[in-house]
């Protein structure tokens, strides 16, 4: 494509009403419906001019996070067209510059895509995505009954980004006054200006209810994260034992800090580790005698906490206990349900296990116990 101007406005000041919540923060495999609209324009043009239009009420707010990537944030108006307009004011583009609109609540369009329609739109003034209605379209009745079928040879839906040489615009808008229109190509359509219809990709959707949210999550890839944690005790006299927030009545405890619960620091362990925040000691240092005798459940509920900050949720957990005393298998189903419940997860995401060391070191000389856990996080 030849050098082009380019000039990006996302808009993003809707209210969410069908979806019932701020859609645009949503995570989509770790990332918002908004970052990932937004990187998607950026990469085909990293170095364009780029305004965020929000809802006036989040102005200051989202500037904080978006204007140390040289992201300009605008307020948006009252219609969808307010918003384009107060974006387009905000670049002061030239009249030969590319500007591309694109919905805040499309978090998938190909790079590719947005080349091929900037590269229209350089060509001929205006252009817009679109992708051929492939189902079966019928005109209802105000009964509900269906009137006719409607062809749908020449019938397309109208997708984002659209692009149009900055002049253009402007000279559509003076036309057209205050007159309502549902996006920028029906403006220049209703002047007599031709716009171009490139073909894109159908997974192109924009979120506006909930069950969209499933189909988007599907175009993305996957992320998976895995920890493991790995903790130690010697047996000490006159101490309860507790093993995955259980306790084992007329058992020898284990010496430590806090309640001693190597299962559960292993597990701790395994989730600092699996969302790269540090290990148990930095979080709870044995030297703070706030920690004396706390129920490691603590520490395993501010790792849980840790992770979902940064996008995360657990997935799965198998933890191995290696112990010659005390027996446990007895408890086994209720370590099983506690750990699960602490997790948050379902019983079968969660597999607690016991071997011996066969007589061999320390646990073989019945000295202490060791737990080994893994865990599996995902996106949120």
């Amino acid at each position: 494509m030849p050098e082009t101007n380019v000039a990006i406005i996302i808009v993003a000041a809707g209210s969410s009403t069908r979806f019932g919540t701020d859609k645009l923060g949503v995570l989509l495999c770790g990332r918002s419906v908004l970052e990932r609209a937004v990187a998607a324009l950026r990469k085909p043009f990293p170095d364009a001019p780029l305004v965020l239009v929000v809802r006036g009420d989040q102005v200051e707010q989202v500037r904080a996070r978006w204007e140390e990537l040289a992201i300009r944030v605008t307020a948006g108006g009252e219609r969808r067209q307010d918003s384009v307009r107060n974006g387009f004011a905000a670049l002061d583009a030239a009249d030969d510059t590319i500007v591309v609109i694109h919905d805040g609540a499309r978090p998938f369009v190909p790079p590719d895509d947005v080349m091929r329609v900037v590269a229209a739109a350089a060509e001929g003034g205006a252009a817009l995505l679109v992708t051929p209605v492939v189902d079966t379209v019928k005109r209802l009745r105000p009964d509900g009954t269906v009137e006719t079928t409607v062809p749908r040879d020449r019938l397309a839906r109208a997708l984002t980004p659209q692009a149009f040489r900055a002049g253009l615009l402007r000279s559509a808008w003076e036309a057209a006054g205050d007159t309502f229109w549902t996006d920028e190509a029906a403006l220049v359509e209703r002047q007599g200006g031709a716009v171009v219809a490139v073909y894109g990709d159908s997974r192109n959707v924009k979120v506006t209810h909930p069950d969209d949210l499933a189909f988007v999550a599907g175009i993305f890839p996957r992320r998976t994260r895995v920890g493991q944690g790995f903790d130690v005790h010697a047996f000490a006299a006159g101490r309860p034992l507790w093993l995955c927030g259980i306790r084992f009545p007329g058992e020898m405890g284990l010496a430590g800090h806090s309640d001693a619960d190597a299962p559960l620091h292993a597990v701790t362990d395994a989730i600092l580790g699996a969302c790269g925040c540090g290990d148990i000691g930095e979080h709870f240092p044995p030297s703070e005698e706030r920690w004396r005798d706390a129920p490691s459940e603590l520490f395993v509920r501010h790792a849980i906490a840790l992770a979902s900050q940064r996008g995360w949720c657990l997935a799965g957990c198998d933890l191995t206990l290696l112990a010659e005393a005390p027996r446990i298998a007895p408890h086994r189903a209720a370590m099983r349900a506690r750990l699960a419940e602490l997790l948050g997860l379902a019983s079968d995401d969660v597999n607690v296990k016991a071997t011996t060391c066969e007589g061999m070191g320390f646990v073989g000389r019945r000295e202490g116990l060791a737990a080994l856990a893994v865990v599996t996080l995902e996106p949120a």
